[in-house]
C-alpha cells in the first residue's frame, strides 16, 4: 500500500473514531432496532475491515463477539444505528482530523494544530525519513484518539513538506497555516525557518522537535525548542554527576584511534571537576582497553572510581566495558580490613555515559545493567514498561505493523507531542501558552519550557540508572 493510501486510511480511521461520523453502510431493522450491516468478503480480516470502515478492532468485536475468533466470507457484522448515525450539525465535535493535502474545507473555528512533516506523498518509494514522519503522525493521531472523549474541540491538520519549493510556499499561504495555534515543524532547516518566519507574522507558535541543536528560539519569540540546549544539558548532566559521584575519582577514557565524539562534554566535565578541586585521571588506550591500562588505579584503601568515556558509540563501549566490569567485580569481592581487623569500606566502580546508550539491547544492555551505569538523555523510554508495551501493542493493532525502531521512537514522540499540545490548548480554552500548564510528562519525553530572551526552550534532562536486577529507573532534573 502506498504511503498516500496509508496516510489517507489513517486519517479516515481516526475521523470516524473521534468525530463519530456515520458509517457508509446499508441499514436494516432487526426486532425493531436499526443496524448498519457489513457482509464480509473473501479473505478479509478484522483488521482490514476496521480500516475499511474506520472503526477500531475493539468496536467491531464489542458489537460482534464472534469476530474475536476471526471472520470469514459471508459473515455479517452489525453496528447499532443510533451509535453511528449522523450527528446534528450543531453538536460540538471533540476532535476533527483533516488532511489539508487532500481536503480544502474546514467545518469549524476550533483551535488548530498543523503538522508540517515530510510525508513524501508524491514519492514513488518512501524514504526512511518519510516513514519516520508517518510514524510520528500515527503516534500523534493515537494521542488525539486517547483524548477524544474530553471536552474541547481541537482541529488537526497535516501538510506534506517533502515537495517542491513552489508547493511549499503555497502551503504557507493556506488559511489553515495562517490560523494555526501551533505548528509542528519538519526536520528540514530551511523549511523550518520559513515556517517560523510565517508564524511570527501570524502569531502562531512553532514547535521544533526534530532539529536538536537549533537555536532559533533565541531570536524568534514564537519558537519553542523541544530539546534542551547543549549548554544546559551539559550543565545539568555535570550537576547530576557531582550529586551522584561527588566522592568518586573521575577516570576519563579516551581511545587514541576511536571516535571521541563526546569530547565537548568531557572537556566541560573535567573543567567542572577541577573547579571543585578534583583532578580526573585520564587514560588513553590503543584499540581496546586492557587490564594493564588501569592497573595503576589503587583500590587498596577503598577508593572509588567513576569511568567516563569520550564516545557514546556501541563500538567504543565494547572496547572498554569488559575490563571495567572485571574491575568492578573484583573490587566488589575484595574485603579490606584495617590494622584493628575491622572491615573498611569497599572500593566502588561506576560508569557515567550518554544518550546513545539508551538504544543498547541484548548483551550491551545486559552489560550496562551489570555496570550499574548512569546515563543522561533528553528522552527516556523504558521499553519494557507497561505503558510503553501498551502503546506498542495498540500501534500494532491500529496500523497492522510495528513501530519503526529509532532513537528516540518517532511514534512515541508523536504521541507525547500530541498529548502535550492538545492538553495545553484545552487547559487554556483554545489558546496555546508555552508556560502553563508548566510540565507535561509523557511516555518518552517531558515538556517543561523556560523563556529565553525571545522564544522558549525545554529545560528537562533525564538521568537514567541501570540496575543489575534488570530494572531501569529515571529522574527528571
Amino acid at each position: 500500500m502506498s504511503i498516500l493510501r496509508r496516510l489517507t486510511s489513517v486519517i479516515a480511521a481516526l475521523a470516524c473514531i473521534v468525530s463519530a461520523m456515520a458509517l457508509d453502510l446499508p441499514v436494516k431493522t432487526l426486532k425493531g432496532t436499526k443496524y448498519y450491516y457489513y457482509k464480509v468478503k473473501k479473505n478479509e480480516t478484522v483488521y482490514g475491515v476496521s480500516k475499511k470502515l474506520g472503526l477500531t478492532r475493539d468496536e467491531i468485536v464489542s458489537h460482534n463477539p464472534a469476530a474475536d475468533d476471526g471472520i470469514k466470507k459471508g459473515m455479517v457484522l452489525y453496528f447499532p444505528y443510533e451509535e453511528y448515525a449522523p450527528k446534528p450539525a450543531e453538536e460540538v465535535v471533540v476532535a476533527e482530523v483533516v488532511d489539508t493535502v487532500l481536503v480544502d474545507t474546514v467545518v469549524s473555528k476550533s483551535p488548530s494544530i498543523v503538522l508540517m512533516l515530510p510525508f513524501g506523498l508524491d514519492n514513488a518509494e518512501p524514504s526512511r525519513r518519510n516513514k519516520l514522519a508517518l510514524d510520528f503522525y500515527k503516534g500523534f493521531l493515537m494521542a488525539a484518539d486517547t483524548l477524544a472523549s474530553r471536552k474541547g474541540a481541537v482541529e488537526l491538520h497535516a501538510i506534506d513538506t517533502d515537495v517542491d519549493e513552489a508547493t511549499f510556499k503555497a502551503a504557507l499561504q493556506r488559511d489553515v497555516v495562517k490560523d494555526a495555534a501551533v505548528i509542528v515543524a519538519p526536520d528540514n532547516e530551511d523549511a523550518y525557518r520559513a515556517i517560523a518566519d510565517a508564524a511570527l507574522d501570524n502569531d502562531s507558535y512553532v514547535l521544533n522537535v526534530f532539529l536538536v541543536a537549533d537555536s532559533l528560539y533565541a531570536t524568534n519569540p514564537r519558537v519553542l525548542q523541544a530539546n534542551i540546549p547543549h549548554r544546559d544539558m551539559y550543565r545539568l548532566a555535570a550537576d547530576a554527576f557531582e550529586a551522584d559521584y561527588g566522592d568518586y575519582i573521575p577516570v576519563i577514557l579516551r581511545s587514541r584511534n576511536g571516535r571521541n565524539e563526546k569530547d565537548a562534554f568531557v572537556t566541560y566535565l573535567v573543567e567542572r571537576c577541577r573547579n571543585r578541586g578534583v583532578s580526573p585521571i585520564e587514560i588513553s588506550y590503543e584499540n581496546n582497553l586492557v587490564s594493564a591500562d588501569i592497573e595503576s588505579l589503587d583500590v587498596s584503601g577503598g577508593q572509588s572510581y567513576v569511568f567516563v568515556p569520550s564516545s557514546g558509540s556501541l563500538a567504543e563501549f565494547n572496547k572498554f566495558a569488559y575490563v571495567v566490569k572485571s574491575l568492578r567485580d573484583r573490587v566488589a569481592m575484595t574485603v579490606l580490613t584495617g590494622e584493628d581487623g575491622a572491615e573498611l569500606p569497599r572500593a566502588r566502580v561506576a560508569v557515567f555515559g550518554y544518550p546513545d546508550w539508551t538504544a543498547f539491547r541484548g548483551d550491551a544492555l545486559d552489560t550496562l545493567q551489570k555496570l550499574e551505569a548512569t546515563v543522561y538523555s533528553r528522552f527516556f523510554d523504558n521499553f519494557g514498561s507497561f505503558d510503553s508495551r501498551t502503546l506498542q501493542a495498540n500501534f500494532r493493532r491500529w496500523y497492522g505493523q510495528d513501530i519503526i525502531e529509532s532513537i528516540p521512537s518517532q511514534a512515541m514522540l508523536g504521541y507525547d507531542t500530541g498529548c502535550f499540545l492538545i492538553k495545553n490548548l484545552r487547559a487554556n480554552e483554545g489558546t496555546f501558552d508555552p508556560l502553563s500548564p508548566r510540565t507535561y510528562t509523557g511516555l518518552q519525553s517531558t515538556f517543561d519550557f523556560d523563556k529565553s530572551a525571545q522564544g522558549y526552550y525545554n529545560s528537562v534532562l533525564y538521568i537514567i540508572r541501570y540496575a543489575p536486577d534488570g530494572t531501569i529507573s529515571q529522574r527528571v532534573i
